[in-house]
């Protein structure tokens, strides 16, 4: 596969609304057998895609996500794209990924993603434990082909997501695992009404993670404690913070009828009707648009992240965010960057941090110290 040196553009193929389980947290709420996207369609957005990228000419690559519903119902539409997409010289870094609960991979798609792990990626979504896993999604994790991930791309990783109903056993499920041998990426579900209360636990289960990690340095910490708080150094940290994802701007999504989006939470299949109108009085590159007035004076403004689909979702307005997060996140920057402290101080004994690292450090400290007594509604 042809590789460059980074993402400058990710889209999604919404192959079919079709999918064989029913998550307790999933956002498509109206999913259909008859929709699907046509290969030709398929063709055609990849072809648009890649060339309009080809005449950016800025050394960047594409990432192509085969999505749904359940991808894997597709796959020989992806197994078809992935081929007509080796043989193409469209002059493009590019990666290919499929995001899967994995139920459905037999022996005949094993072999074929087996002999093309070099072109496309799985990506997984197990929660935990089996009990964690039957309770979010209805089928055991250790029914899955977890090993057969890990063997074939071992430095791919599982998604995982906490429900409401799973959080209290979120750092047991994320550890058993770690414990396994497998690399994770998780994080809670977004559009969940989180009660008071749920924050506490919520901290609690970052901290075993945290712990775990300190005293296990030789496993590969997720991207979600390698977050770092430069947000919150001068001269960042008055500014109204950029949009923390591509939403609209670096990224879209493609419906089964070839019609773009700007993510896949604005689809027809999560909100049951066209926002056409709604969605063409948004520009996604207004950063000052994306935060609720209610929410400009907050000292979490900084490093306040948001779902700008959800918020669009629940609240019918992109800056409109999600309060019941609040408190959540408050936990997650307490939490991540005590860590970091730790774990940096901690490598520094046995070697000189960088400078990139010591940066790093100058921000979770002040991240730490500004957040470790803050409480909502006191100064």
């Amino acid at each position: 596969m042809i590789k460059g040196p980074k993402t400058t553009r990710i889209f999604a193929l919404m192959l079919t609304w079709q999918c064989n389980l029913n998550c307790v947290y999933c956002f498509e709420k109206h999913k259909s057998a008859n929709k699907v996207m046509s290969l030709e369609t398929a063709k055609a957005i990849i072809n648009k895609e890649f060339s309009e990228m080809a005449a950016r000419q800025d050394g960047g690559i594409i990432k192509v996500e085969f999505f749904g519903g359940e991808p894997l119902l597709r796959f020989s539409v992806i197994k078809e794209l992935t081929e007509w997409i080796k043989k193409k010289d469209f002059g493009v870094g590019y990666e290919l990924s499929v995001t899967t609960n994995g139920s459905l991979l037999n022996d005949e798609m094993k072999a074929w993603f087996t002999a093309n792990k070099k072109h496309v990626r799985m990506i997984m979504s197990v929660d935990g434990t089996d009990e964690m896993q039957c309770m979010n999604r209805g089928c055991p994790s250790d029914k899955l082909p977890i090993d057969f991930i890990r063997e074939t791309w071992p430095d791919s990783y599982l998604k995982s997501t906490m429900s409401r109903d799973s959080l209290p056993t979120y750092g047991d499920g994320v550890i058993y695992l770690l414990e396994k041998g497998y690399n994770v990426a998780s994080s809670i579900a977004v559009g969940v009404k989180w009660q008071e209360g749920d924050d506490v636990i919520y901290k609690r289960e970052l901290e075993k993670l945290a712990n775990y990690y300190l005293s296990h340095p030789e496993k590969e910490v997720m991207a979600f404690f390698n977050r770092t708080f430069l947000e919150i150094l001068e001269p960042y940290c008055n500014q109204t913070p950029p949009k923390n994802c591509g939403t609209g701007t670096t990224m879209a999504t493609y419906d089964v009828d070839g019609k773009a989006y700007p993510c896949h939470l604005f689809l027809p299949i999560v909100h049951g009707r066209n926002i056409d109108k709604e969605l063409n009085s948004i520009d996604f590159t207004d950063n000052e648009r994306m935060f609720d007035d209610s929410c400009r004076q907050c000292k979490l403004k900084p490093i306040c992240r948001t779902c700008y689909g959800f918020n669009f979702l629940e609240r019918g307005d992109v800056c409109k965010r999600d309060k019941t997060m609040c408190r959540m996140q408050l936990a997650e920057v307490q939490v991540i960057s005590a860590f970091q402290i730790h774990r940096l101080m901690q490598q520094s004994r046995t070697r000189k941090l960088t400078g990139e690292e010591l940066l790093q450090l100058e921000a979770a400290a002040k991240c730490y110290q500004t957040y470790k007594d803050f409480t909502f509604g006191v100064e």
